[in-house]
């Protein structure tokens, strides 16, 4: 399996290092606050100087509240899926045969695996 998977971790800043504009600022220029905010980069919203609120992006609200990007989900689907089929009733059967078995049976499954190894290398 050779699926990457990107990361789109965003570092969140705190309210006091965030860039700001005043609410009159941002009545009369929302479309440029929104390409700002689009930008991943989050705004306080401040009133008589006191930051009241903050805009974010979608990408940083779904950080924030634990939402799931789909490549993580995508890859939590794959997860499930394996520990399912490592977890039905044949394979327990294998890993309980392998539990129980003895040193020699083990070393004999070892050399049959390395020889059938090394047919396929020829």
């Amino acid at each position: 399996m050779s699926t990457e998977y990107t990361s789109t971790h965003i570092p969140t800043p705190r309210v006091q290092e965030l860039p700001t504009i005043t609410a009159t600022e941002l009545k009369n220029a929302t479309a440029d606050v929104f390409e700002q905010v689009a930008a991943k980069q989050a705004v306080a919203i401040t009133r008589h100087e006191k930051p009241r609120a903050v805009l974010l992006s979608v990408e940083q609200y779904e950080a924030l509240t634990g939402q799931r990007p789909d490549w993580l989900e995508q890859l939590h689907e794959e997860y499930r899926g394996m520990l399912d089929r490592m977890q039905g009733p044949e394979q327990r059967a294998i890993a309980d045969k392998l539990f129980q078995a003895t040193p020699q049976e083990l070393g004999e499954a070892a050399l049959r695996a390395a020889q059938h190894e090394a047919k396929g290398k020829c």
